[in-house]
């Protein structure tokens, strides 16, 4: 891992003087997200983020993505500089500013509940303009360059997503019978719901990680590759899950859904959501993706997440 670190820092190197003519001050790995390699580089004046990935669709979602969001005064990075050509580096790379601050995950015990509040206005806030964003008939995850993850209902994707974590989950062996039973009863269960929606335009990884927090406000969204369309509730509740059962974990999701004006009916759907991102969260355990993954499960996160499932299933009536 310490020679594919060095290799990394090499072609930040290399990507820095192609378009600075300096030699980075520091070089530090973002240890939050899995899907692409990230780092905080220091420039002689100022600090940026360098994005390397081997797939385009993920860069390219954030060069389509963050014009639209800044058309409607949501506070996201500019992009500087992007090649995906490959010729500089082995990898597609993205050049952005630097939102200043942290993950709400590395901070938010550190939080007010006034400051959660606050917070929790500006992320109800985004769901309401990103659901005026135009949207087709399908439903899913909208990379860039043109690449989607769509299906025709919601349902469907629905139950690609149970069928792709159980099928992690047994290459790991982290599912057993009766969580994939929770699974089914759930998709049976909610089966009508899932029928009846129509798509909205909503960013979903706007939970621990994506918000960034400085000095204890909002300060901007990182990581824009894909918006997702479909029930915009599937994300409150993995914000939900986030933290579940602290109690700054629940003045912050509670004062969400309150500025979202969600009734009785909904706060359920929104637990409904949390427990299938739990079972999902379970099955990419001992899944490698980037520096900040294993392929070796992690067995006290195994059982803390069958915990949380057995929890969620029973008060969803599920087991």
């Amino acid at each position: 891992m310490k020679k594919e670190m060095q290799s990394f820092e090499k072609m930040i190197e290399t990507i820095v003087l192609s378009h600075f003519g300096q030699v980075p001050k520091f070089i530090k790995r973002i240890e939050v997200g899995i899907c692409n390699e990230v780092y905080n580089v220091g420039l002689e004046d100022k600090e940026i983020i360098i994005r390397l990935s081997p797939y385009n669709k993920f860069l390219m979602g954030s060069r389509d993505h963050i014009p639209k969001l800044k058309a409607v005064a949501i506070k996201v990075p500019d992009i500087l500089a992007e090649d995906y050509s490959r010729t500089v580096v082995p990898l597609a790379y993205q050049i952005q500013t630097k939102i200043e601050g942290q993950d709400l995950i590395k901070v938010i015990e550190t939080l007010t509940d006034d400051q959660l509040k606050k917070i929790a206005k500006e992320i109800a806030n985004i769901f309401s303009k990103t659901k005026t964003f135009p949207v087709d008939d399908k439903f899913g995850l909208i990379w860039g360059g043109g690449e989607t993850e769509i299906s025709d209902t919601w349902t469907q994707r629905m139950r690609l997503w149970i069928d792709d974590s159980i099928e992690r989950g047994k290459k790991t062996g982290v599912i057993d019978d009766s969580i994939i039973k929770v699974a089914e009863n759930l998709y049976t269960k909610y089966k009508s719901y899932f029928d009846s929606i129509k798509p909205t335009a909503y960013f979903g990884d706007i939970s621990s990680k994506n918000v960034m927090i400085n000095n204890g406000a909002f300060s901007g969204l990182v990581d824009l590759d894909g918006l997702t369309q479909g029930d915009p509730l599937e994300a409150i509740g993995r914000i939900k899950l986030s933290w579940l059962g602290t109690p700054y974990g629940e003045t912050y999701t509670n004062a969400i859904m309150n500025e979202m004006d969600l009734d009785e009916e909904q706060r359920k759907l929104v637990t409904m959501y949390a427990l299938l991102n739990q079972i999902s969260w379970l099955c990419e355990n001992g899944i490698e993706y980037n520096q900040n993954t294993k392929s070796v499960v992690d067995r006290e996160k195994e059982y803390k997440d069958k915990q949380i499932i057995k929890v969620l299933a029973a008060k969803l009536q599920l087991l």
